[in-house]
């Protein structure tokens, strides 16, 4: 996941649309890995993304995962499902240092993910 958007951030286009494209990459993985989360500890197929940080908020509640982790929902989910539709739909226009953050935010919120399912 985070390679594919750094090679899309890397590429030659110099158009603004390659950052937003990024970004919106990095948010779908962010849903995508909440969603594996709430698959694998609360048995649910999540059918809205704007439950998303209210699933995850379940998970912590039930102690499926560290409480360590529980912050991901303030400064990673929400700000995704925020973001995702005017992204995906408003022409929403991202910049370099935008795309570098939300890959970030995407591979750290991977990482901790990975240790969950290890847990």
């Amino acid at each position: 996941m985070a390679r594919k958007c750094k090679k899309l951030l890397w590429s030659e286009p110099e158009d603004s649309e390659k950052y937003t494209v990024a970004v919106a990459q990095s948010i779908h993985s962010i849903i995508r890995i909440n969603d594996a989360l709430v698959a694998k500890f609360l048995n649910k197929i999540v059918e809205k993304h704007d439950d998303a940080p209210e699933l995850f908020l379940e998970i912590i509640r039930r102690n499926a995962i560290p409480a360590k982790f529980a912050d991901f929902r303030n400064t990673v989910i929400n700000p995704a499902v925020k973001l995702k539709s005017k992204v995906d739909y408003k022409g929403y226009y991202s910049s370099k240092s935008d795309a570098e953050r939300w890959i970030r935010n995407a591979q750290k919120f991977l990482d901790a993910a990975k240790e969950c399912l290890n847990c």
